[in-house]
Parts: C-alpha cells; sequence; structure tokens
C-alpha cells in the first residue's frame, strides 16, 4: 500500500509541476507582448519624426534627381542621338563647317571643350587622385 500511496503522491507532485510549467508561458508572454509593443511604438514614432526632418527631405529630393539623371536612355533619345550622329555626318561630308560663324565655331568649341572636362573630371572622381591611379 505504501507502494501505491507514494505512487500516487509522486504522480500528483508531477501534475502539480508539470501545470505550473503550462502556466508560465500564459503568465509572461503578455508582459513580453506589451514590451514588444511598446519598442515598436517608440520605433515608428522615431521613423516618422525622422521622415519629416529636413535631411528626409533633401534626400528625397536627391533620390528624385538620382532616378531621372541615372536612368538608362529610352528608346526614342536612343534614336535621336542616331539621328545627330547622321546629322553630324552629313554635316562633314557636305564640307558645310567651311560656312559657319566665328560665334558658332566658338560655341561648338566650347561645348566640345566641356564634354572633355566632364570626362576628365569623372576620370579624376574614378580614381581619387589627380595624377595617376593608386596601384
Amino acid at each position: 500500500m505504501t507502494a501505491s500511496l507514494s505512487l500516487s503522491r509522486l504522480t500528483n507532485v508531477l501534475r502539480s509541476r508539470l501545470s505550473l510549467v503550462h502556466e508560465i508561458p500564459g503568465i509572461y508572454k503578455p508582459n513580453i507582448t506589451r514590451k514588444k509593443e511598446e519598442i515598436m511604438e517608440l520605433i515608428r514614432e522615431k521613423a516618422e519624426i525622422a521622415s519629416k526632418s529636413e535631411l528626409a527631405r533633401r534626400m528625397r529630393v536627391l533620390k528624385g534627381f538620382y532616378t531621372v539623371e541615372m536612368a538608362p536612355p529610352s528608346l526614342q533619345e536612343m534614336e535621336k542621338l542616331r539621328a545627330d550622329i547622321a546629322l553630324a555626318k552629313e554635316f562633314i561630308k557636305t564640307n558645310c563647317f567651311k560656312f559657319i560663324t566665328v560665334r558658332q565655331a566658338w560655341l561648338l568649341f566650347l561645348v566640345c571643350l566641356e564634354i572633355v572636362l566632364w570626362f576628365f573630371l569623372g576620370e579624376t572622381i574614378g580614381k581619387f587622385h589627380i595624377v595617376g591611379y593608386a596601384v
């Protein structure tokens, strides 16, 4: 009889402890969830404040310029480029450059100079040195 009593007592103790283990997540879960919700709300508030800042406004403007300027050329732009190249070839073939004015020649020279300087400025920015590459 003592063995069966001890066995029943042991099973009762185990059941009470197991029920306690099952109750623990119910006790602590709301606290963890509440903390998580508080942290998420704090993050939302900070993100809203950051999105209204001057830096965020400038970044939105910069992104707008970036998406427009850095986009690959469209088909219409490529067609226009082909037409311009064909016009330049025809201009050189027919020797029309002999009849341009000094003002027009100066303007063409300045445009070509600007394009060349863009190239050299891009090279300087790309290699991070004014003279030579860092090897």
